[in-house]
């Protein structure tokens, strides 16, 4: 009886009311000073956290188990073979680039990486005379009688890209250097494009990529009729 009556004073203190009988939440909460209404919110909201902890731990646990059932390393990104080699095409693979002659290597023309370096003093141009001298120092242009391949070695990428003959679907070319030196954009049947910067002999190595097409191109037309006519003899 004195407990009810000493609830009900300091609730009349506050500016509560408190029923008779055995005294709610929200009465206690009402009745008790500031600070003690604090510390009273801060015991329910951890009492309620509790079952949302044991929750978000049982989530945890089946994430961690199912990340051991998965192989480490395993992504969507499976273009990459498990040797780190890129993937390559399946169209390419057929191609055998065994006894190859190399027709013409190099650099790409020294006269644009000159030009860029005497324009490199303007800092408007100082971005397009590093893009130049990076791809003199770096990158390698190869050209057999059954592919084209551009080589870049940095320090920070190595790459290849290889191309057969019978794959290019078409050879765009724009001069640069009053001619010296262009441009080359070769597109390929499934749309890649290969591009080769400031190439030296660009229309002549043109001719030639459309040239070597068409000669291996009628070679692989030419072979099942030669195998079928051995058939038959």
């Amino acid at each position: 009886m004195q407990a009810q009556t000493l609830l009900s004073t300091s609730g009349a203190r506050h500016g509560t009311h408190c029923t008779m009988g055995v005294p709610s939440h929200r009465q206690i909460y009402r009745a008790l000073p500031c600070r003690q209404q604090r510390r009273h919110i801060a015991q329910i909201r951890a009492q309620e956290g509790g079952k949302d902890d044991g929750a978000f731990d049982d989530r945890l646990a089946a994430l961690k188990a199912a990340k051991k059932q998965a192989p480490y390393g395993s992504s969507r990104k499976d273009g990459k073979a498990k040797d780190g080699a890129p993937k390559q095409d399946s169209r390419m693979a057929k191609y055998d680039f065994s006894g190859e002659t190399v027709h013409w290597e190099g650099p790409p023309h020294r006269g644009d990486m000159a030009i860029n370096i005497a324009l490199g003093t303007t800092l408007l141009w100082l971005p397009l005379t590093v893009a130049s001298v990076t791809r003199g120092a770096f990158i390698n242009f190869i050209f057999t009688d059954k592919r084209l391949s551009v080589i870049t070695q940095a320090p920070w990428k190595t790459e290849r890209l290889d191309a057969a003959y019978q794959e290019v679907k078409d050879v765009k070319t724009v001069g640069r250097g009053i001619g010296l030196w262009g441009d080359m954009v070769v597109t390929l049947r499934n749309n890649d494009k290969i591009e080769l910067r400031s190439l030296p002999k660009f229309l002549e190595l043109r001719d030639y990529i459309l040239k070597r097409r068409e000669e291996l191109a009628g070679a692989e037309k030419m072979e099942p009729k030669s195998a079928a006519s051995k058939g038959f003899s």
